[in-house]
C-alpha cells in the first residue's frame, strides 16, 4: 500500500470514528446528498447501535446503579458518561473502569454522594468475578505454617481480593438492591468497610471492622503480617487481634504464606 494510501485509510477510520463519538448530528459532521445522503443514514443507524451497546454493557456491569437511580436517569448519565470517556479499551468489560470519578463530578448525582463508592464496589465484584482462580489455606492451614512466628509471616491474597472503605454505608445499600429486596431501607450511621473475595465460586461482600481492614491493607501492599498488626494497632490500640485473625482465616483471602 502506497504512503498516500494508508494516509486516505487513516482519514476514513477517523472521521468514522469522529462520526461515531460525536454528539453533533451525522449531517453537521458531512453534510452529504444522493449515494452519499444513504452513507450517512447508515453511519448514523451504526453509531446508535454501538451506543446502545455500550449502554448495555453499563447495564449489566452496574446493576444497582441502575435500581438505585432508574431507568430514564441511567440512560442520561449513560450518554453523558460516553461523551466525556468514550470507549478506548479493548476489553468491552473495562469500559464503566471511570464511571466512580465520573459521578463524582457528574451535578444530577449529587443527590446520592454514596453512588460513586456503590459504583467502586460494583467494579471491585466484577473483577473479583472474572479474577483468576486460586485454592485458598484453611484456618488450620495457616496456623500450622504461621504458628509462633506470625510476626516473620508473609501472606499471600488471593486474585480477587478488594478492600473499599466509604464514609457511607455502601454495603447495606448494595446488599439490599443487589438482592432486589422491596421496601425500606434502615441505615446506620456511618461508614462501612467492605472486603470482596471470590474464594470459591461465589463472589463474597462482607463488612470488616477497621483494624481487620488495615491488617489485610498493609498485606496488600507486602507488608508482613507482624508489621501489618502493628500498622493496625498504632490506628486501633484497643483492636482483638485474635479475633481479626480469625476473620482473616475465615474468609478464604490467603492462598500461601511463608516464615522468614
Amino acid at each position: 500500500m502506497q504512503q498516500s494510501d494508508a494516509e486516505c485509510v487513516m482519514r476514513v477510520y477517523g472521521g468514522f470514528s469522529r462520526a461515531l463519538l460525536s454528539v453533533a448530528d451525522i449531517g453537521a459532521l458531512a453534510p452529504s446528498k444522493g449515494n452519499d445522503a444513504r452513507v450517512s443514514a447508515g453511519v448514523a443507524v451504526y453509531r446508535n447501535n454501538v451506543r446502545a451497546a455500550y449502554l448495555r454493557v453499563l447495564n449489566d456491569a452496574f446493576p444497582v446503579v441502575f435500581r438505585l437511580v432508574g431507568d430514564g436517569f441511567f440512560r442520561f448519565m449513560a450518554h453523558e458518561y460516553f461523551h466525556a470517556h468514550p470507549p478506548q479499551a479493548r476489553l468491552v468489560a473495562r469500559y464503566g473502569d471511570h464511571l466512580p470519578a465520573f459521578l463524582e463530578q457528574f451535578e444530577p448525582a449529587r443527590v446520592l454522594p454514596y453512588l460513586p463508592d456503590i459504583a467502586r464496589l460494583e467494579i471491585a465484584w466484577l473483577k473479583a468475578y472474572h479474577a483468576e482462580e486460586s485454592v485458598s489455606l484453611r484456618p488450620d492451614e495457616l496456623f500450622g505454617i504461621v504458628g509462633e512466628h506470625a510476626d516473620r509471616a508473609r501472606l499471600t491474597l488471593h486474585p480477587s481480593t478488594a478492600l473499599l472503605a466509604s464514609p457511607h454505608p455502601i454495603h447495606a445499600i448494595w446488599s439490599h438492591n443487589h438482592n432486589k429486596k422491596d421496601g425500606p431501607l434502615r441505615l446506620s450511621q456511618g461508614g462501612e468497610r467492605v472486603l470482596i473475595v471470590r474464594p470459591d465460586g461465589d463472589v463474597i461482600v462482607e463488612t470488616i471492622d477497621a483494624a481487620t481492614f488495615l491488617v489485610i491493607e498493609a498485606i496488600a501492599a507486602g507488608e508482613r503480617l507482624g508489621a501489618a498488626v502493628e500498622a493496625a494497632l498504632d490506628q486501633q490500640p484497643d483492636a482483638v487481634i485474635a479475633e481479626t485473625m480469625r476473620i482473616i482465616a475465615n474468609s478464604g483471602i490467603v492462598t500461601a504464606a511463608t516464615v522468614e
